[in-house]
């Protein structure tokens, strides 16, 4: 998983590289060597189980090190080849949380932003907010669910007003997807309403510019003034 897309000399896949980078390690039961630092090394007269204790930790301290400067781009490697793993750790926060912290706000800001125009696709819409919210987690910032449900709420157009009001009054608890889902069959009947508007108003313009109504008169021969 992490040699299939090694982390970059810029840094901007830093925040998917480490998610990848924990999914590994957990899995491998490792992941405690990322959160707590490496024991010290015990007195020669230490032991012999703790003697064994600090080997096997310090051989996973040095397993994810090397783990994660293979999974580095070249110039990374040779930049913290002789680092010590918190050391290595400390410095890549460092250098890339700051991007991460900039794509966050650029994702938080279109969120926020992000409003659906009338007759437009409510699925295309929605799956949008979805894939923001996504990302957020993605970047170790999820969205509180309440939070998440008003912004989509929020962004609908006035069509769907009446849908936004039932929801709040009811208490309903839905996941983005089920609510999707309802918006869904909600845009059914509205496409079915416009369409009986359009065509009621065709109906009503075409009778308005019927044939006008003979006048007194009309159609009359009018004699010549005579000279």
């Amino acid at each position: 998983m992490l040699e299939k897309e090694k982390l970059a000399a810029t840094g901007n896949n830093y925040a998917d590289w480490v998610r990848n980078l924990r999914i590994v390690l957990r899995s491998a039961k490792k992941l405690y060597v990322l959160e707590t630092a490496p024991p010290a090394k015990p007195a020669a007269e230490a032991p012999e189980d703790e003697q064994n204790v600090w080997a096997t930790k310090d051989d996973d301290h040095n397993l994810v090190q090397c783990l994660m400067l293979a999974c580095m781009s070249p110039g990374l490697q040779k930049r913290f080849a002789f680092h010590k793993l918190c050391d290595m750790i400390r410095e890549l926060d460092a250098l890339y949380k700051e991007t991460t912290k900039s794509e966050r706000f650029d994702i938080v800001k279109a969120l926020m932003e992000c409003k659906m125009a009338e007759v437009s696709s409510v699925g295309e819409h929605v799956v949008k907010m979805i894939g923001y919210s996504e990302r957020l987690k993605a970047l170790e910032f999820p969205l509180p669910p309440g939070h998440m449900m008003d912004m989509l709420l929020s962004s609908l157009p006035p069509s769907y007003d009446s849908f936004v009001m039932n929801y709040n009054m009811t208490g309903m608890e839905k996941t983005p997807e089920e609510v999707l889902a309802m918006l869904k069959t909600i845009e059914g009947g509205l496409r079915k309403n416009r369409k009986q508007v359009l065509l009621v108003n065709k109906t009503a313009s075409f009778k308005k510019k019927g044939k006008p109504k003979k006048g007194k008169g009309a159609g009359k021969d009018r004699l010549p003034k005579q000279l």
